[in-house]
């Protein structure tokens, strides 16, 4: 099996965010990512400014790429919780990408 460095499609995702094509030999640093708690999800949390930035991102997209008749029928002004905008980015994106997302290959075994 190639290393991380060589193998072309690690080169190609490294290349479309940014990063160097080759890996550096030796020992790497593994970034642990602690699961948020039970507690951090509140539906009824009053949404912040990056969602509504988020939101605005996402009414660019709809209106963009969209006709008149296959947008969803919300306006942002009308979305003030997390619910509510979670429930309008899930609509837009089902139309935007019928498809839904991309299956995940397994990981091999070490």
């Amino acid at each position: 099996m190639n290393e991380a460095g060589t193998n072309p499609a690690n080169k190609r995702k490294r290349r479309a965010i940014g990063l160097s094509t080759s890996l550096p030999a030796g020992e790497y640093t593994a970034i642990r990512i602690p699961v948020p708690p039970a507690s951090a999800m509140n539906k009824d949390r009053p949404i912040s400014s990056l969602i509504k930035a988020q939101l605005l991102h996402i009414q660019h997209a709809e209106s963009a790429r969209l006709p008149k008749v296959k947008r969803v029928d919300v306006k942002l002004e009308d979305i003030h919780t997390e619910a509510e905008a979670a429930a309008y980015i899930a609509a837009v994106t089902r139309i935007l990408h019928p498809q839904g997302r991309k299956k995940s290959r397994p990981k091999p075994h070490s």
